[in-house]
């Protein structure tokens, strides 16, 4: 289930990071072409830690940590921030300041 829920907040930063992009007029299919090699990279990472998981019941890597947890919890708040400051940047209205700098995002007047 871990890993369904990173795969909802990846895709929820990509949704936000589009509907920001179209808000503020600067849509690029380069920059979107960008992102999703990012996003496919964090997907590689997760199977990554999904496949070092499953290496450490059958051989002896040095470390025995659940290491798909740590990587999909490190991903679900890396994309937290990032939801967080494409919606600033939609409506700077709709995130109250102590919440933006509770999670150290900023809206494009801090930028």
């Amino acid at each position: 289930m871990s890993y369904l829920i990173t795969c909802a907040f990846i895709a929820l930063d990509f949704i936000t990071g589009l509907i920001q992009s179209f808000a503020t007029q600067t849509f690029s299919s380069s920059v979107m072409r960008q992102g999703l090699f990012h996003k496919l990279g964090l997907l590689l990472c997760m199977a990554l830690g999904v496949l070092v998981d499953y290496a450490q019941t059958w051989l002896d890597l040095g470390v025995n940590v659940p290491v798909a947890g740590a990587v999909c919890a490190y991903i679900v708040i890396m994309e937290i921030g990032s939801s967080l400051e494409n919606i600033c940047k939609i409506n700077p209205d709709l995130m109250p300041d102590k919440l933006t700098a509770l999670f150290g995002v900023k809206g494009d007047d801090d930028e």
